[in-house]
């Protein structure tokens, strides 16, 4: 009976892993930057790696403001060193140069070690 079950489990996380091997992997690495106050800018070195199974023009862009950061030709993986300074998340994509299609999408986090928690304080003469 315990083993029934289990096979039920596990069948969908082999179809999903399966699915994901045939789609385009984009990975930043490391994926959260932490700052120590909330609304302060986070530094990082983020490598920023991606890998397709064809062989074809690909372009790695910011997401927001859809700004190119680094054009490969007729490459199937490639390498970009990003100098992260932000205060907000940042998502990347990873597009066919030729079609504009976005293929992968990633992200990079941020944390805070401190959250502002600063009470509003009203001064009174009296």
């Amino acid at each position: 009976m315990f083993f029934r079950w289990m096979v039920i489990f596990l069948m969908p996380t082999f179809v999903f892993a399966e699915n994901m091997a045939s789609s385009a992997a984009l990975v930043a690495l490391p994926d959260t930057c932490v700052a120590l106050r909330e609304g302060r800018n986070c530094y990082a070195n983020i490598e920023i790696t991606w890998q397709q199974q064809t062989t074809g023009n690909y372009c790695l862009r910011d997401a927001s403001s859809k700004h190119i950061m680094q054009c490969w030709l007729m490459q199937q993986k490639g390498t970009f060193r990003y100098e992260f300074n932000a205060t907000d998340s940042v998502y990347f994509e990873l597009i066919n140069s030729n079609s504009g299609k976005i293929l992968a999408t990633t992200q990079v986090q941020l944390q805070w070690v401190y959250k502002n928690r600063q009470k509003k304080r009203r001064w009174r003469l009296f």
